[in-house]
């Protein structure tokens, strides 16, 4: 997953703002047959998670940055601030970094965007916050820099400190540390307004989709304007039964130690052995790994996958999986403010039934939502595209939504 949406797939495209961008082609909603989807419950968040939420506990200036990010002249901190699990509802330190934007504040301040990134590893080391190259994002941070917006992005609970382990796909957590992000942000930044958006790719698109439907109620305080989620991991049920019929695709083998990794923090007891066979079952660290020698000789491994390495070895391993999947899939309730999506017709990770799934029950609820699919694109080479610069501007501004639902 290192390489997932790098560079073509987050950079935004500036010259929306200059010059006509290639246009997408949006995708048309047709009349679909939804079953009845009631709202759930909010996840019970403790006292001393709410009272302690986004509180700032280290800041330390980052200065050995990419030079997609220095040559923007920003100004960076990595910072540590106190979120909460989805789990359970209690308190957790997170990291994370903070960009300010060269040159002196807009009159009001800036504007604030949390991003959400895809994984490129699961092990503790794997925050972005610890990389100079934040992990391959730092191109999107770069356009936010020249956009003009204050960017926090989030390692994620687990990763980049190791207070609680990740939890892979688990939603509230993951909204919770995009909106408490924002907190920080505010407090290593105080020239800002209240306004901010949430913008994510795979496994952050599901966290600034998460982010969406409990800024409302968790995030209050805060002006939350929108979500950009691109190739959103927010409805992956059906690779349950694929995975009984030897149906994954190449690219959802590989995420399948991910998937599991998150599955057993959801379910302990849950075996890997129950999932995973061949040469998945060997150096579990090297298929969670983000850099170095492990990240390398993982991304040699990958076609030593058979397809029989991703079936579940009984059918009650097999309905733990699809029972979590069901569980962290979105949307799950009404969202507080508009969303983008945007994901690829050639997607062989997130297939684009799924997320047109998701877009359909979203817009059940009461959504609004523009959704754009790129035809010819993929999981790994899909486009921010001017779209989502523009979007952006218009939510902050205050402009009425593109609505396709």
């Amino acid at each position: 997953m290192r390489s997932s949406l790098r560079l073509a797939g987050i950079t935004l495209c500036l010259a929306v703002l200059a010059c006509a961008c290639t246009q997408p082609a949006t995708a048309t909603r047709e009349s679909v047959s939804i079953e009845p989807w009631d709202p759930e419950a909010l996840p019970v968040v403790s006292d001393a998670a709410l009272q302690d939420r986004g509180d700032l506990i280290s800041s330390t200036e980052l200065t050995d940055l990419d030079p997609l990010i220095t040559d923007t002249q920003a100004s960076a901190f990595r910072v540590v601030y106190q979120s909460t699990s989805g789990i359970d509802g209690l308190p957790v330190q997170v990291s994370g970094s903070v960009f300010r934007p060269a040159g002196p504040a807009p009159e009001g301040g800036w504007n604030i965007v949390s991003f959400g990134h895809a994984p490129a590893g699961l092990s503790a080391e794997c925050g972005p916050s610890l990389y100079p190259n934040l992990l391959g994002f730092a191109s999107a941070i770069a356009s936010l820099m020249k956009l003009g917006m204050v960017a926090v992005m989030t390692d994620y609970q687990g990763l980049g400190i190791s207070d609680r382990p990740h939890a892979y796909l688990e939603p509230n957590t993951a909204g919770f540390n995009v909106i408490d992000a924002v907190r920080a942000a505010k407090a290593v930044v105080p020239e800002t307004t209240s306004k901010w958006a949430a913008y994510g790719v795979a496994q952050g698109g599901q966290a600034a989709w998460s982010a969406a439907e409990l800024a409302d109620s968790y995030g209050t305080g805060l002006d939350f304007v929108g979500s950009v989620a691109l190739a959103p991991t927010v409805d992956l049920v059906q690779m349950a039964e694929l995975s009984t019929t030897n149906w994954l695709t190449r690219d959802q083998q590989v995420i399948m130690p991910f998937l599991i990794a998150g599955l057993q923090s959801a379910y302990p007891e849950a075996k890997e052995t129950d999932y995973l066979h061949g040469s998945l079952a060997t150096n579990h660290a090297m298929w969670l790994a983000c850099s170095g020698a492990l990240a390398d000789q993982r991304a040699k491994s990958n076609d030593k996958i058979n397809p029989a390495d991703t079936a579940p070895s009984t059918p009650e391993a097999a309905e733990i999986f699809k029972t979590w999947l069901t569980d962290v899939s979105l949307p799950k309730r009404e969202a507080s403010a508009p969303l983008l999506v945007i994901n690829g017709g050639q997607d062989a990770v997130v297939r684009p039934m799924w997320v047109q799934h998701a877009v359909d029950v979203g817009c059940e609820l009461g959504d609004t939502i523009q959704h754009i699919v790129r035809p010819e694109q993929t999981h790994y080479n899909l486009d921010a595209g001017g779209e989502t610069a523009l979007w952006l501007i218009q939510r902050f501004a205050g402009e009425p939504a593109p609505n396709d639902c």
